[in-house]
C-alpha cells in the first residue's frame, strides 16, 4: 500500500543487463543539496563495487600474496617434519 509519500529517487538505468531495465534508489529525506552527479557515482558504486578505483589489485600485489602464502605452508610444513 502507498500513501501520498513524496520521495526523491534516482534511476539507474542499465541496457547491458540480461535481467534488469533499471535500480531504483530512494534518497534519504534529509539529503537536500547533492549534486545530481556526486548521486549518480554514489548509485552506480552500489550495482558495480567492483568498478570503483581501488578494487582491482595489482599483479605484483596478488604475486606477493601467494609467496607469502607458499613460504607459510612450506614453513609449517618443515616444522611438521621435524616432529614426527
Amino acid at each position: 500500500m502507498l500513501k501520498g509519500v513524496n520521495r526523491k529517487v534516482v534511476e539507474v538505468h542499465n541496457p547491458d543487463s540480461l535481467y534488469f531495465e533499471k535500480a531504483v534508489f530512494y534518497l534519504k529525506p534529509n539529503l537536500t543539496q547533492v549534486p545530481m552527479a556526486l548521486l549518480t557515482a554514489e548509485a552506480r558504486h552500489c550495482l558495480h563495487p567492483a568498478a570503483s578505483p581501488g578494487a582491482h589489485r595489482s599483479p605484483a600485489r596478488r604475486a606477493v600474496l601467494w609467496l607469502l602464502l607458499l613460504a607459510g605452508a612450506g614453513a609449517a610444513g618443515f616444522l611438521l617434519r621435524g616432529l614426527f
